[in-house]
């Protein structure tokens, strides 16, 4: 039986369109109209995924007016349609502490209220970051707290400046509420004073802080975005540094009292996919969101921006060498069932739809005839049998012959690393792309290799052996290519192109 709450939201469900932005597979974003999207609260609720997320006005790149967000608020059964409910938290006015930015935080349902807590941004103040509290009982229609904000940082432990990002859960073993907060010590190096803060509560009304911090390491500026949660035996805290070297990464313990120790694969994608969080829906998975930044000019070589569009949903789960792994979830590859295999032309000319590579000791390549792409949903899987690999394989991406354009995804067989990157251009003798993104899989000579590249327009989204993730925006003003290559190695190549029937 549908609760009133329910039948609310299901009214404006069903009166609204699909929500013609980035998480709908078969529409792309025109940034030209929609404003960059960024920092995603997802929330599973009532049988439903809803997916609130921060939204900066369309054509503003500089801080303050891109950080000028309130909270959107869209909703799916499905993973892939999803549908708009609104502007769930506007900016606040006059004095209120959150006129700047609705900024991220989370949702937590206790007795059929839905409380929202969430980083209030009022630049000019003393204190510009501090924590709010709203409230819902539909689910749609969110109530601002009128002792907002409700919770500062103290200052006799942490700086004023950073106070953001709450995360709030319910600890069974305290019987307490648990805030984690982006906030950085007042003492220390600068540029590793960046910690994980903890408050506590018993009403989620009045918050006290603990002097020390749920997580220290010691190493860097900041960590914002954090969320816990346990997944493969042990509790798993996810943060995303946006210093140093950008991810979503994770730590993980035994106990919510730490130790909290770096796992080996420490990342779950690279400095594009960002500020991730997640959702454990009634199947039991734990479904991530994250986004992809907005280049400035909307072209190749411009500033990385913060806000861009949301990514595909990704599956969180306990993978290989206990390692926390990402993949589609089966509702998006569900959608793309239209499939046909690709053939591979060689440099003789003859074309083939399983092209066997023999270059052991050389190089080889070819390239695949995909066609003109639609901008919506398309997959490219290649699948790489490898015989005989002593150097590794790759894909060169809106490359020309001479692979000195475009973007280079490499296999390393050895040491098990993947890059995705700009040519060399012979400029230097390392033949690798100069990476802008990497991960780590297993090395291997030989056995099976997996490529999965989702395009979007602008995004491209690569999983390797469905277990890790490398996501990257390109502008070339060219169609999608794509060549296979090996270096030092028998190989045989398939390759299937997969799409969504309007």
């Amino acid at each position: 039986m549908r609760t009133d709450n329910h039948q609310l939201e299901e009214d404006i469900f069903m009166s609204q369109p699909g929500l013609a932005v980035s998480m709908n597979p078969l529409d792309v974003r025109d940034p030209r109209v929609d404003g960059p999207q960024g920092d995603a609260i997802p929330f599973f609720y009532e049988g439903r995924y809803h997916l609130f997320y921060l939204e900066a006005p369309a054509g503003k790149y500089d801080q303050p007016d891109r950080g000028r967000t309130p909270w959107r608020h869209i909703v799916s059964d499905n993973l892939v349609d999803w549908h708009d409910l609104g502007i769930a938290l506007p900016l606040g006015e006059g004095d209120d502490p959150d006129i700047d930015g609705i900024w991220t935080g989370s949702i937590i349902a206790v007795d059929g209220v839905l409380h929202v807590f969430y980083t209030g941004g009022r630049r000019s103040a003393c204190i510009p970051q501090t924590v709010c509290h709203a409230t819902s009982r539909d689910g749609v229609l969110f109530k601002k707290s009128p002792s907002n904000p409700i919770h500062f940082p103290p200052s006799e432990w942490f700086e004023q400046r950073d106070w953001r990002d709450p995360f709030v859960f319910w600890n069974e073993e305290h019987k307490q509420y648990w805030m984690l907060i982006t906030a950085r010590a007042n003492d220390g190096p600068p540029g590793r004073r960046g910690v994980i803060a903890l408050s506590t509560s018993d009403d989620l009304a009045s918050w006290t802080t603990v002097c020390e911090p749920f997580y220290a390491p010691g190493n860097t500026y900041s960590m914002e975005c954090p969320e816990v949660f346990r997944l493969g035996g042990k509790w798993r805290l996810v943060f995303s540094r946006f210093t140093e070297y950008a991810a979503t990464v994770y730590r993980e313990a035994e106990d919510l009292a730490g130790p909290w120790r770096t796992p080996k694969y420490p990342a779950l994608d690279g400095a594009r996919w960002y500020a991730a969080k997640s959702l454990e829906d009634a199947q039991g998975r734990r479904i991530a969101f994250g986004w992809v930044h907005d280049r400035r000019g909307f072209v190749e070589g411009g500033e990385w921006l913060w806000g861009g569009d949301m990514c595909l949903p990704r599956e969180i789960f306990f993978g290989g060498e206990d390692r926390l792994c990402v993949r589609p979830p089966r509702e998006v590859d569900a959608q793309l069932t239209s499939q046909r295999p690709l053939p591979i032309r060689q440099a003789s000319g003859a074309t083939t739809e399983e092209w066997e590579a023999s270059a052991a000791g050389t190089f080889s390549i070819a390239e695949i005839e995909i066609g003109a792409l639609q901008r919506s949903l398309s997959r490219l899987t290649v699948d790489a049998d490898l015989q005989d690999l002593a150097g590794g394989v790759g894909l060169a991406l809106y490359s020309n012959t001479g692979l000195t354009e475009g973007l280079l995804l490499f296999f390393d067989a050895s040491t098990g690393t993947i890059s995705l990157g700009g040519p060399t251009e012979g400029e230097e003798s390392d033949r690798l792309p100069v990476p802008w993104v990497t991960n780590q899989i297993a090395g291997r000579s030989r056995g099976k290799l997996r490529f999965d590249l989702y395009l979007r327009g602008d995004v491209l989204e690569i999983f390797v052996d469905r277990q890790v993730a490398l996501t990257h925006r390109q502008y070339f003003e060219r169609p999608f290519t794509a060549q296979v290559y090996v270096e030092d190695g028998v190989v045989t190549f398939r390759a299937t192109l997969a799409t969504r029937v309007n």
